[in-house]
């Protein structure tokens, strides 16, 4: 028996500490040899020194790098210690030394997609399509995936159809198509592709929820809740199905439940993420439970929008006596300390040291807040005396004119900007509108949506000589009617107390609620509905006809 033989006997019974000692006199011997670098690697792993195991397989791996299936055992011993940040380098010299591995590349991308490196996980699987005669439903699904997490939807839904023709029952393919196609504005498509997939999968919590989700979808929201509790019977923790929930009851107006399952909205890791100085123990849960006795952390989590919606808390925890200090957008920063006094927002420079914090959208729950007794006074936002004056003197030009500001557009990363954007060209009717003088509010990038070159006299834009949102405010201040769609400058309208037309997609976010044509949030908001398949042209048509009629009053 040779002394590889050997080490290979004592590995097969169990004796790993004697295959050790065998292997190491072999290493030595055997320099360039994989084998007993292998032994020894197995023979850690018996040992229970899983570190040791992946150190020599690591070095077996550097004597012979076009030995693929060391590597992938490699890959997979790292992954059972935790060990992912290595993964992607480990992956990145394993598919170079062995490019058209096809196991190495799927693991390759497997593990990119999990470290949510969305963009650089694309690299593998488009060889493996190359590679492939027939592309797997795996190849396909997860290459789909990967760009609805890069923004690219419509390409992601064409990999997701592809999916399915090459499967018609590949129940996952269903749920991401579903997915992605009210992103589109294909309601009645995510509808069909959500109810394939439940018939695949009735018990599956994935298939379940997707179905809760296209019926929300449709504003169906007593149906979406009872396959959303549905699928959260069949998986308690399951994070997607517990916000899905809490936007179903919020959107009904059940607040108060609402405001419980929205709590949760933590639970999805993927998507939302604590601040650092996070600590659960400092995590502000109400007067009853932390009485305010000096300064607490107010921070932003999500959008500006939100940061505006929401920040009419601050003056609660004021009177119930603490001190804000907020953590906001730095664009938003000036906007908070001006609307409210002794307010303080980090920024350069500036540190705090607080006990408790809080997230900003924790507030309405802390509070208790129902329909009832949302905090509707306003307004509760205020630009600072400076950049009054100074909007008023840039406004006289346009005195006695009838000014409307625009907005027409959200963020591009906003999931649901598809259904709430509007292309300039089918607001022609307002800003070519002889009557009145209108004003660009569209500061971001509204891409496509901007389809058309204005007149830049009819549709004035002064948003390059905005610094931050306190000169945002004081060009609103000067306007007498703001339109625009769900965006941040809806947001900043209503706490203005301004005038402002909202224009809303058939599936509207929660905050606005079912069928009415005013908010509880913003007295001085209305709403313009768009109904499913109405086309965008006779809703900016309504929008002009309002315009009209206010106009002649």
């Amino acid at each position: 028996m040779t002394p590889m033989e050997q080490g290979a006997s004592l590995l097969a019974g169990g004796r790993f500490h004697e295959a050790l000692a065998v292997f190491a006199k072999l290493v030595p011997q055997m320099p360039n040899a994989v084998e007993p670098r292998v032994g020894l690697a197995r023979a850690y792993v018996g040992t229970g020194d899983g570190w040791s195991a992946a150190a020599w397989l690591s070095d077996a791996c550097r004597v012979a790098p076009q030995r693929a299936e060391l590597w992938l055992e490699l890959a997979r011993m790292l992954h059972t210690q935790n060990r992912k940040s290595e993964l992607e380098p480990l992956l990145a010299t394993a598919v170079a030394a062995n490019p058209d591995h096809r196991e190495l590349l799927q693991a390759q991308g497997e593990a990119l997609m999990n470290l949510r490196r969305y963009e650089a996980a694309l690299v593998p699987y488009a060889r493996l399509r190359e590679l492939e005669e027939t592309p797997t439903r795996a190849t396909l699904l997860h290459t789909g995936f990967c760009l609805e997490q890069t923004g690219r939807i419509d390409d992601a839904a064409e990999f997701y159809r592809k999916a399915i023709a090459l499967d018609p029952d590949f129940m996952e393919a269903h749920v991401d198509l579903a997915g992605v196609l009210w992103r589109l504005e294909d309601f009645d498509g995510a509808m069909t592709h959500a109810q394939r997939a439940v018939a695949l999968a009735p018990d599956h919590p994935y298939a379940v929820r997707i179905m809760g989700t296209a019926l929300l979808g449709f504003n169906r929201v007593a149906e979406a809740e009872v396959y959303l509790r549905r699928s959260l019977e069949l998986l308690p923790d399951f994070a997607l199905a517990q916000v899905d929930l809490s936007l179903s009851l919020l959107l009904e107006g059940r607040l108060e439940e609402g405001w419980q399952w929205y709590e949760k909205r933590w639970n999805d890791t993927t998507r939302m993420q604590r601040p650092s100085f996070f600590m659960p123990d400092r995590e502000w849960k109400g007067t009853a439970v932390h009485p305010l006795r000096g300064n607490i952390l107010v921070y932003a989590e999500q959008g500006l929008g939100d940061v505006i919606q929401f920040m009419r808390y601050i003056p609660f925890l004021q009177r119930d006596g603490g001190i804000v200090r907020c953590v906001v957008q730095p664009e938003l920063g000036s906007l908070v300390e001006a609307s409210f006094e002794d307010v303080l927002c980090l920024g350069a420079g500036r540190n705090f040291e607080t006990y408790y914090h809080v997230a900003l959208l924790d507030l309405p729950l802390r509070y208790g807040t129902t329909l009832d007794t949302i905090p509707a006074a306003v307004p509760y936002a205020k630009t600072t005396p400076a950049k009054r004056a100074e909007w008023q003197a840039r406004m006289k030009p346009w005195a006695g004119r009838f000014k409307v500001g625009l907005a027409w557009s959200g963020s591009h990363v906003q999931v649901n900007n598809r259904n709430r954007a509007m292309p300039l060209s089918t607001l022609r009717g307002l800003f070519e509108h002889p009557r009145v003088q209108c004003f660009s509010l569209q500061k971001s990038d509204a891409g496509v949506y901007t389809d058309m070159k204005a007149d830049p006299e009819r549709l004035v834009d002064l948003t390059g000589e905005w610094r931050d949102f306190t000169d945002s405010a004081a060009m609103m201040q000067e306007l007498d009617l703001v339109i625009t769609v769900d965006t941040a400058v809806a947001h900043l309208a209503g706490a203005l107390a301004r005038p402002v037309w909202i224009l809303l997609g058939p599936n509207a976010d929660w905050r606005w609620l079912l069928h009415r044509e005013d908010s509880p949030w913003y007295p001085t908001a209305r709403l313009f509905r768009r109904d499913y398949g109405e086309a965008r042209t006779r809703h900016a048509a309504r929008v002009v006809a309002a315009l009209d009629r206010l106009l002649e009053t």
